[in-house]
């Protein structure tokens, strides 16, 4: 009898968690949290002494800057940790915005005129705006994951947590900060200097316009839970909790084709 494991990241009922539990139902797997990525191939590894080993196993994990976003919309497998696949999306949380989402959840709580969304062009305005206020500490936080390596992970960010936004916005104020945060780092200068920097960073702004904005794809760029917060700002007082669990409650999986070719491998590897 084949034995499929789904690893993920998060704990039970976290966005991963909830997500991968409606995109495997009816498969009879379930998934298992395993917490923070960092040190997933060490846990996963001792998971798998215990007395039942996976047939096949996977590890779906986030991008969030750690690999590029790749050009179409697909589950990319880790050329070198070959159970480990990423997500198309940045982060898990991008996957719960969009503005049927959104409208629906205010049209619920009766709160249309509360947040200005009386349509669903006027939540759409509102994702819009909420990522147009991010959008150069975005590019920053590519330029930065672009540019680390092994040797020199200075990380993508120097507030605490991601979600945790900077307490300015403008573009040149993140780009000091970056920089101040990069050259904290050992022997930096042996790999690469500010020219580089400004080079990486002028590949990435320009992907970030008005076309981007209204196809929405900072949906898949940007950090979900800069996302958020940003949102959050857009909307005072708006219940970003509530929002997830509606969000998570209505969730369609299938409009995402690396959760359904996700949902399709594993379904293959049940067939075994």
């Amino acid at each position: 009898m084949s034995s499929i494991k789904l690893y993920c990241e998060g704990k039970e009922g976290s966005h991963d968690y909830d997500i991968l539990s409606k995109t495997i139902e009816g498969l009879g797997i379930k998934p298992i949290p395993i917490g923070s990525i960092r040190g997933a191939g060490a846990i996963i590894e001792f998971l798998e002494r215990g007395v039942e080993r996976a047939t096949f196993k996977m590890l779906f994990r986030d991008r969030d800057f750690d690999k590029a976003i790749p050009n179409t919309p697909i589950l990319e497998q880790d050329p070198e940790r070959k159970y480990c696949y990423f997500s198309y999306r940045n982060t898990i949380e991008n996957y719960l915005f969009d503005e049927h989402t959104l409208f629906n959840f205010v049209s619920e709580k009766k709160e249309q005129e509360k947040y200005a969304i009386q349509s669903v062009a006027d939540a759409k305005g509102k994702l819009i705006e909420a990522a147009e206020n991010i959008k150069h500490y975005q590019a920053v936080r590519h330029t930065m994951g672009y540019l680390r390596t092994g040797e020199t992970n200075f990380g993508t960010k120097w507030t605490k947590n991601s979600g945790d936004l900077p307490e300015s916005l403008d573009e040149n104020y993140c780009k000091q900060k970056a920089l101040e945060k990069i050259m904290q780092a050992k022997n930096l200068t042996e790999v690469w200097n500010i020219e580089d920097f400004e080079k990486v960073y002028a590949n990435f702004l320009p992907q970030f316009n008005n076309d981007f904005m209204n196809e929405m794809q900072f949906l898949v760029y940007f950090q979900g839970k800069d996302f958020a917060s940003s949102l959050k700002k857009t909307l005072p007082n708006f219940p970003i909790e509530s929002y997830y669990k509606f969000a998570k409650k209505h969730f369609d999986y299938t409009k995402f084709t690396d959760l359904v070719e996700l949902r399709n491998l594993l379904q293959e590897k049940t067939k075994h």
